[in-house]
């Protein structure tokens, strides 16, 4: 999310990045293997949020290498 937000994309977040709302939500073009492992807090939100699997929570992700996303604002 902060590299997002460093690039000046546009992504949603009602909890600042906390994990917790799920509107930070990305799809992944590019790159996916570039990308940490999807961790708890991460499964959880997804879960709760029908959040579909080929998306990610940006604010969960830690970028490893080259990747191209699309982002939704609201």
């Amino acid at each position: 999310m902060k590299s997002i937000l460093q690039a000046d994309m546009p992504v949603a977040s009602s909890c600042g990045g906390d994990g917790v709302c799920g509107k930070c939500r990305i799809k992944i073009s590019e790159g996916a293997q570039n990308l940490s492992p999807e961790g708890t807090t991460e499964a959880e939100i997804k879960d709760i949020h029908d959040v579909p699997k080929k998306e990610r929570i940006s604010c969960q992700v830690t970028i490893l290498g080259d990747i191209t996303i699309d982002t939704n604002y609201w």
